[in-house]
Formats: C-alpha cells, structure tokens, sequence
C-alpha cells in the first residue's frame, strides 16, 4: 500500500510539474523560437530586423486567406502558411509597431468585402464560383495602403523582401525624389518653327517614373547633386566636365543611389545633319562612360566593342526578308538574374549595340551580374554597326566566345574616391559663384566637406546600353482621342522601375535577396521522371523524323506521276510506304508508352521502398530496441 501510495503521488507530482513547466515557458519563452529549417526559412535577415527595428510610424497589416475553400490545393495552403508564419516573425519582432489580423474571407461577408475594398484579386476555385482569397493589406497612421493582391508562388524566393518592401513603404511613407540627368532629349524636344508638325515627343519610360516618383529634371551643369535627390539616372553620360564627375563621385559616397546607363554605340543620340558632309552623321562620336569613376568602382566599360549573341539576336529585314542581327539583342529570363528582385519576373529585354561591363581585380566592390548574354556571345568593333550595319555579313562572320558577357550590373561595397587629391580647381573657383542659378546656387551652397572613401556601402546599377529606353525598342505608342496608348513589347521600363523602386528603399532592404523555397521537390522522384523523359523525347524524335520522311517520299511518288488523271489515288508504292509508316508509327507509340509505363514503376517501386521504411522498418527497429532492453533487464534481474 505504501509502494502504491509513493507511485500515486509521485505520477500527480510529474502531471503538476509537466503542466507548471508548460505553462512557465509559455510565459517565459513566448518571443522565443528555434528554427531548424536546412535554409533558415523563418529566420528574419539582418536587413529585416534593421528596418523593424528603426519603424517609427506604426502599420497595420491584414493577411487574407481563403482557408476553407483551398482544401484542394495542398500546396496553396502549405504556402500560406508560412506567410502567416513569417508575418507572425515580422509582428513578434516590431516591438508592437506592426498589429496583425488574420481574416478568412468567406463568401458574401463583411471580410471579402473589406478585401476587395483594399483592391485585393481573388480566383475562382468551382463551377459556383466561389473566390479564393490570398493577399495582404498594409495600412498606416496616415491611411496610406499599400497591398499584395495575390501571393505568386513563383516570387516565394522573394517572400521576405516583399513583406519588408511593404512593411518599408509604410513606416516610412515619405515620396522619393528621382533625379534625371542625361545629353539625350528623354523630356522630347524644342518645337521647330520650321517643322511643326514633328515635335519630338517624350520618352515614354519618363511618364513611366513620374507616375510612380517625384521626377526632377537636373542640367549638365550643375556642381552639386541637390540633397533632397535620393535617386540619380543617368543616361548617355557624354563629355560630362570634370566638375560635374566629382559631383557625382561624391553623391554615391555620401550614399546616393546611382542607376548609370553607359553606351559604347548610342543608336538613339541625334547626330548632326550637314549636307556638305555625308559622313557628319557616321563619324560622329556616340559613345558614353564615366570616366574615372568606373575604375574607382571597380568596373570597366570595354571600349570600341560591342557584343552580338547569336541566340537572342533581334531578326529585322535586311532587303526583302527577315535576317538575325546579332548586334541588337532580344534576352529572355535565361540570362536575367532569378536571385535580383530587379530582374526576377522579367521575361524580356531588348538592347540595341550594348557594351560589355568586366570586374576589375582587386577592387573592393561586388560586382553582381544582372543581365548577361548567351555562352555564344561575341565581341564585334563598333566600327561595324556605325556606319551602314550589314546583318547578313556579321552572321556569316560570327564566330563565338564561348562566355557569357555582363551587360547590367549591381555594383555595391566600399569604393574610393576618383579625385583623391578633393574637387577640380574648377569646381573650386566657381563654387561661391552665384552665376549658376538658383538650383546650382542652392547645390553647391554651403561647399560639402570632400570625402576621400564612401561612408559605407555604395549602391550603384550599371548598364551598359541607353538605347534599350528608346521607345522604338520596348513599346508601341498609338495616339487615341488625343491620349498616348503603350503597348509594350518588351520590359525594358520595368527593369529601370523595378531598379528606382529596389534602391529607394534603405540599404537594409537593398542588400536583401532570394531565399530558399519551401517546398523541398523529392529529388530521387525528379531525377527518375527526367530520365524517363529524356528516353521519351528521343523515342518522340525518331519518330517525327520517320514522319517526315515518308512524307518526302510520299511527295516525291506524287510528283513522279503523269498527268492529273487519279491525281487522288494512290498507287502500290505510295500503298505501301503509308502502310509501313503506319506500322512503325504503332511500333514507337508501343515503346512510348512502355517508356512511361516504365517512368510509373520506377516512381512506384520508390514510394514502396519509402513506405516499406516509415510503416515497417522503423516500427521493427523500434520493436527490437524494446525487446533488447526487455532481455537486458530481464538478465539484470536474475
């Protein structure tokens, strides 16, 4: 009795301490988490906790998710769970400044009504249609929203940096300045008395900006970026002076975001027009760069050389058919960036006459490739394409490099001054000029203190084409009822968009990039199905070949005949090559579906395997363990 009484209490005593110890960590440990994931799925960067950490204004965010209704897509839900997951990081790590609401929007409810007031995209899921919900909705103290009407699973490498881009824009509401400075009439051009009817019109890609940004106009000029600009495009940099290259050395050192377009050849810079002189127009100088700020960024900017591809080269007329111009590139998400926000969801960029960006040694940046060419890519003289282009004559001469050439680049990390000795004695002289106008005036009043070294990481994208802006190269524009209607061919502005909106952000934000995915694919599965695959293409291969060739013999017996009397009636020879076609097509459908038959027993014969190993090996190993020790004490005992 004593021996069951100690037992009794004994098991009460480890229920008190079991439920005391729960209920202590609970308490203790709430903010605590552990995360065992291989990629450290729902471990937030540092740039993350750096932005949640400096959050002043707070944000409400709304996540949206039709649970209920997505029982038949597992993979859906599996995802959103981990952005409710991730959101719950975002939320514990805030210090309160982010308040987060999970709604499940049934049909016809206030919920779904509130969703689609924030703007958010649903997706019918039945043949009732009912509307799937899966989005997020970010206000602030000032009722700013910012959304995700619909959760891409293919931008869940970039799930983190969406939710902090969002997160960002609200705590942080204040519109961003983009500075535009170029020698290429971008803002269209002066009317012409002489010519009224053709006023050049603005580039359509800066109506694209000034949507979006505060757009500022500044002149060549000037002697100082003005500090209110947090974003600086350049296009076609051309003889800029020594004054205006320091200021702008020392606008990516005090930090300042840089987006460069450099050109070898710039087909869309006006030439001059001098009947006296046919040549005027082809010898005129088109080339860009920056002169000794490159080297100081540690990049280069190959000179007299172009770079053609023959896989993405643009097919134009050359006479009276279609030819490949090697030299004008049409690039697809195989050679943009899938780790780069800026370039991920790209699907096509077009470039005419692009240069070549290299990594100088030793230099103390990253240079982060962001568009790249094909491995077939070739270096062309400039002399080439500038005078009359002959596309027919540079693909019979292409011979490839067999590497891939940098065309965009992210330049980022310590750099060093370009005017290590302070600014030009120019610059120096005119700075307490009031000559310049109010804007220099107010630049370059008071003169900033020089700056020998960045102070800290320079973050600057580098192009090495301006004529992919063109709008010949990216959009169509129409004119309807007096409005400019684009039709785009291309992403050619989304790539400088997506690049303005990546580097207005913090260098938090900036130096976040792709993660791993959440769903791990059965690699042994993958590896299986591709193997079966590559045996079914060539099965699939000899097949249209026999296809094709008993159809040239099938057209040269017709042709054989005279006359068109029984022109529809087919003789022995022609009987008999169908009949033999037909019996080889049976043949290879027979081995195609052999081959898939086979692909299924091999993935069967692994799913047997596994569940052979999770129902009954391991319960057996465990059963033996159990028995082993059972004899162990049992020997003990005795």
């Amino acid at each position: 009795m004593d021996k069951r009484r100690i037992s009794l209490i004994g098991l009460g005593v480890a229920l008190a301490l079991f439920f005391a110890l729960n209920m202590a960590s609970a308490a203790l440990f709430r903010t605590s988490r552990l995360d065992l994931t291989e990629n450290g799925l729902y471990t937030l960067s540092r740039g993350t906790r750096n932005i949640l950490d400096a959050m002043t204004e707070p944000v409400t965010l709304r996540f949206y998710f039709s649970g209920q209704l997505a029982t038949d897509f597992p993979e859906l839900k599996g995802y959103a769970q981990r952005v409710e997951e991730l959101l719950a990081e975002f939320a514990g790590h805030s210090n309160g400044k982010i308040e987060l609401f999970v709604a499940d929007p049934e049909p016809f409810s206030e919920e779904e009504d509130r969703a689609v007031g924030f703007g958010l995209q649903g997706a019918p899921v039945n043949a009732a249609g009912e509307i799937l919900y899966f989005g997020l909705a970010g206000t602030n103290s000032t009722d700013d929203e910012e959304t995700i009407p619909f959760f891409q699973t293919q931008r869940e490498e970039f799930l983190e940096y969406d939710l902090a881009k969002l997160v960002y824009t609200l705590a942080f509401p204040q519109r961003k300045v983009v500075g535009l400075l170029s020698t290429l009439p971008l803002e269209g051009g002066r009317f012409n008395p002489m010519n009224p009817r053709e006023v050049p019109q603005p580039w359509f890609v800066v109506d694209q900006i000034r949507q979006l940004f505060e757009l500022r106009s500044l002149s060549t000029s000037l002697l100082a970026i003005p500090e209110d600009v947090d974003i600086l495009v350049l296009v076609h940099p051309q003889a800029l002076s020594d004054e205006l290259l320091y200021a702008l050395d020392q606008f990516v050192l005090r930090g300042g975001k840089l987006i460069a377009f450099v050109d070898p050849h710039c087909e869309a810079q006006p030439v001059p027009q001098d009947p006296s002189n046919q040549l005027a127009a082809f010898t005129a100088d088109r080339a860009s760069d920056l002169g000794p700020l490159l080297a100081a960024w540690g990049v280069e900017l190959v000179k007299e050389k172009i770079i053609g591809d023959r896989l993405n080269a643009q097919r134009v007329m050359a006479g009276q058919r279609p030819v490949e111009y090697v030299a004008w590139l049409g690039l697809d998400q195989g050679e943009t960036s899938r780790d780069d926000p800026v370039t991920s969801d790209l699907s096509r960029i077009n470039m005419a006459t692009a240069g070549r960006l290299n990594a100088l040694s030793g230099a103390t940046t990253t240079f982060t490739p962001m568009i790249q060419t094909s491995d077939e890519a070739m270096e062309i003289e400039r002399m080439q394409v500038a005078f009359q282009p002959d596309p027919e004559g540079l693909l019979r001469g292409y011979l490839p490099g067999g590497e891939r050439f940098t065309l965009a680049a992210r330049i980022s990390g310590p750099a060093k001054s370009a005017f290590p000795g302070g600014a030009p004695q120019a610059a120096e002289d005119d700075a307490g000029d009031g000559a310049q106008g109010d804007e220099e005036s107010e630049a370059s009043d008071p003169e900033p203190k020089h700056l020998a070294e960045s102070q800290g990481d320079i973050n600057v994208v580098l192009v090495a084409d301006a004529d992919m802006l063109e709008d010949r190269q990216w959009v169509q524009i129409q004119n309807f009822l007096g409005q400019r209607i684009a039709i785009p061919s291309a992403n050619n502005a989304d790539f400088l968009i997506n690049a303005i909106d990546n580097l207005s952000g913090s260098d938090d934000l900036i130096s976040l990039r792709s993660r791993a995915r959440f769903n791990r694919p059965f690699e042994r599965v993958a590896a299986i199905r591709r193997r079966a695959e590559e045996r079914y293409r060539n099965e699939e291969q000899v097949l249209e070949e026999r296809l094709r060739e008993t159809e040239r013999k099938i057209n040269d017996l017709q042709m054989q005949k005279e006359g068109a009397v029984g022109a529809l009636i087919l003789t022995p020879e022609q009987r008999a090559a169908v009949e033999k076609f037909r019996a080889e097509r049976i043949e290879t459908r027979k081995k195609l579906r052999d081959v898939k038959h086979q692909l299924r027993k091999d993935i069967e014969r692994l799913g047997v395997w596994l569940k052979a190993v999770n129902i009954g090996l391991i319960p057996a190993a465990i059963a033996i363990v159990a028995m082993a020790l059972g004899v162990y004490r049992v020997k003990r005992n005795r």
